[in-house]
């Protein structure tokens, strides 16, 4: 009997932690990024500001320049804000593309932990299906994954990833973490933009 009842209070217990959810997250990240296959000085970063399901990342890159992205998590949209010779536009982006799948790569859970701008960080494999090697990731647990740019279906937010691309294999770390309340205003499509598709941004940027 006593047995018993033991095994239920475990099971109990694994029913409570299995259903804690990770909490909506407020605040910056910034991502530092380097290549490394070829190796070289070629730099970027990604910086991220969420305001619960609402997010803004801004990538600054050697190849692309500055490209800002607002998402919105809940109700899947997404806009490419672009300034050009032509205007300014907000580009209404295919949210459902813009996610990950599991055609691409592979992940597996492994045993271990280290410590990432003073947080602790759990580790990951990856395997790249076009790529002869594997990768080790690592990510936090309590934040969830979606509030990053990239593997947003990963168990927790990557904060130490690389990203295979055109140009080379990017690794890219989590460098800061702010936990603060960014104005909504970050978050809407500023007024100076023309809100358009794709295809309408294309007509106007191939019209002499």
């Amino acid at each position: 009997m006593q047995t018993k009842l033991f095994l239920l209070f475990l099971f109990c217990c694994s029913l409570i932690f299995a259903q804690k959810k990770q909490s909506p997250f407020n605040g910056e990240l910034l991502f530092t990024a380097k290549r490394i296959i070829p190796a070289d000085s070629a730099k970027e970063n990604v910086l991220i500001y969420a305001k619960d399901s609402l997010l803004k990342v801004i990538n600054f890159s050697s190849h692309m320049g500055k490209q800002e992205l607002i998402k919105h998590l809940t109700k899947e949209k997404s806009y490419l804000l672009l300034e050009t010779t032509k205007g300014k536009f907000a580009i209404k982006t295919d949210y459902s593309k813009a996610q990950d799948t599991s055609l691409q790569y592979s992940f597996t859970k492994k045993m271990g932990s280290k410590k990432i701008n003073g947080k602790k960080a759990k580790k990951l494999e990856v395997k790249f299906n076009d790529i002869d090697k594997k990768f080790t990731f690592y990510y936090y647990k309590d934040i969830d994954a979606k509030y990053g740019s990239a593997y947003t279906t990963f168990p927790g937010l990557v904060v130490q990833y690389v990203i295979p691309t055109d140009h080379g294999v990017y690794e890219y770390v989590l460098t800061e973490l702010k936990q603060t309340n960014p104005p909504l205003t970050l978050f809407m499509i500023p007024e100076s933009h023309k809100r358009v598709t794709l295809d309408e941004f294309m007509d106007v940027m191939t019209k002499p």
